[in-house]
Parts: structure tokens; C-alpha cells; sequence
């Protein structure tokens, strides 16, 4: 008797630990298949991200950032504090790069991709270029900082209601890069002033192909096996700029190919000892290869 009570317990309980861990292992299942399952579905943004791009002058200017909304809130001096960094934005740094100098609020800034920071302020803005693309609240340096500018701000009766970013007043080598939400405007001017590169491009033209144009028009006539009398006057006129073991050598090419292999020899020479001065091993070892076989015919 006793011996059956005591088998029934045994069985009892561990019918109860099976049912136990049962459950548990289909709780833990349906667990892991319900996160797999959320994993899988997108879901809105709440600040989606948004980019663009314009030209002015010669430069063109790229902007990626992300969009939060008011959504009834306080933003400036609440949501967005007073006197503290903030990344003009919300989930990452935005973004702003330049594909040649320009100025902002009167102060250069080289081409090239910043991280646009502000310390914003009700009667006054501090708007930051930080050179540092991985910088976040935690690891913002100032001395990473390229560019500060101070602004004015700007007060609207017109709620905004999604943060924007975008360019206005776009006149010939000037624009402004507006900062928009809730009531405030911060407005950034930015000029880019070709003058000093138009000139140069300019003078160079005035003054004829250079010795690189030159340099590569007789290599396309020697490449393919066209014009070669007058790819020998450019190459000519590219040695007669400064004389290189590359220029030589083509020179050297252009007579072996319109079978000079006398003239062709001695501009190969000249080249050879130039590679050996620059230590430039594969036009050594060309220069050698070419006079070797223009000796043997």
C-alpha cells in the first residue's frame, strides 16, 4: 500500500514538472516567433531622414539630416535646451559637405564633409562645422570643431511643424541654408567666390595646352597608331616644358613605331638614365627591353 502511494506521488510529480516545463519551453517558443515576427515588419520612422542637394557658383552643396515634429511640444528651450549641443536634427548627425570653398556667414570653409552642430539661444545661435563624421553627444570635442558661426534668429507666426533644412535666395554665387521648426528661422548665408579659380583656368588657357595635354594627345595618337608626325610635335612640345623619363620614352616609342629605330634608341637612352637618377624600375626595365630589340633589327 504504502509502496503504491508513493509510486503515485512519483508519478504525480513528475507529470507536473513535465507539464511545467512544456508550458514553459511553448511560452519561450512563442516568444522567440513573436519578436522574429516583429523583426520582420517595418514600422514608420518617427524622424525620417531626408537629403538634397544644390548648385550655386561652382560648387554644389549635399545635405542629410533627419525630420522630428513638434507634436504639440515645446521645442526650443524645452525640448531642445538652451545653451547645450544639439545635432540639428534627431536619431544621427547631420551632414552637410561642399564640393569647393565657400564662405559661411563670412568665414571660410575648405570643401569637404562636416558634421553641422548649434548651441541654440534665444537672441543668438552658434552654429558648428565638426570635422569628427563619427561625433555624438558623448565624444563632441570643440577643438574638432572647423568653423563657428554666430547667427541671429528669425521668428515666425507660422507653426513648422517638421524640422527642414533647405536653400533659399539662390543668386548667382550666394545662397542661403535655412533652418526651419516650430517658430524659428535660423538663416545662413553662404558664398562661394570662383573668381580666383576662373582666372587661373583662364591664364592656363590663354596660355596653350600644357605639357600634360600634350603629353596625353601623343600617347593617344601612339596608342592607337594614328597621326604619329603629329603626336611626335606634341610630345615635342611636352619635353621642350621639362624633360621626365615618361616624355622620353614616348618620344622613343612614337620613332620605333614610324621606324626610326636609330633616333628611337638614342631617346630611350635618355630616358633609361633618367629612371635610373629616379630609381623607377619599371622604366628601366621597359628602356632596356626596347633598346635591346630595336638593336637586333
Amino acid at each position: 500500500m504504502k509502496r503504491t502511494l508513493l509510486s503515485g506521488l512519483i508519478f504525480n510529480n513528475f507529470k507536473t514538472l513535465f507539464t511545467m516545463k512544456r508550458t514553459l519551453l511553448l511560452l519561450g517558443l512563442f516568444g522567440f516567433m513573436s519578436l522574429t515576427i516583429l523583426a520582420q515588419i517595418n514600422t514608420p520612422v518617427p524622424s525620417p531622414g531626408a537629403s538634397f542637394s544644390q548648385k550655386f557658383g561652382l560648387t554644389e552643396i549635399k545635405m542629410e539630416y533627419s525630420r522630428p515634429s513638434v507634436k504639440g511640444r515645446e521645442i526650443f528651450g524645452n525640448v531642445v535646451i538652451y545653451d547645450k549641443i544639439w545635432r540639428v536634427g534627431a536619431n544621427a548627425s547631420t551632414i552637410f559637405s561642399t564640393s569647393d570653398s565657400i564662405t559661411v556667414a563670412g568665414k571660410g570653409l575648405s570643401k569637404g564633409k562636416y558634421v553641422v552642430l548649434a548651441i541654440p539661444n534665444k537672441d543668438e545661435w552658434t552654429i558648428i562645422f565638426n570635422k569628427n563624421l563619427e561625433v555624438s553627444y558623448e565624444n563632441y570635442k570643440p577643438e574638432f570643431n572647423t568653423l563657428e558661426v554666430k547667427i541671429k534668429p528669425e521668428r515666425t507666426n507660422q507653426l513648422i511643424e517638421t524640422f527642414t533644412i533647405q536653400t533659399e535666395n539662390i543668386i548667382n554665387n550666394s545662397s542661403d541654408l535655412v533652418l526651419a521648426w516650430e517658430n524659428t528661422l535660423i538663416r545662413i548665408p553662404l558664398v562661394n567666390n570662383p573668381n580666383t579659380r576662373i582666372m587661373s583656368e583662364i591664364k592656363q588657357k590663354l596660355a596653350g595646352p600644357s605639357k600634360k595635354d600634350y603629353e596625353t594627345i601623343a600617347a593617344y595618337y601612339y596608342e592607337k597608331g594614328i597621326e604619329l608626325k603629329s603626336a611626335l610635335e606634341y610630345i615635342d612640345k611636352a619635353i621642350s616644358q621639362g624633360e621626365g623619363y615618361g616624355n622620353l620614352r614616348m618620344k622613343a616609342l612614337i620613332l620605333g613605331n614610324m621606324g626610326n629605330k636609330k633616333e628611337a634608341i638614342i631617346w630611350a637612352e635618355r630616358s633609361l638614365a633618367r629612371a635610373k637618377n629616379s630609381k623607377n624600375a619599371d622604366y628601366i626595365r621597359m628602356n632596356e627591353e626596347s633598346i635591346a630589340e630595336w638593336k637586333k633589327q
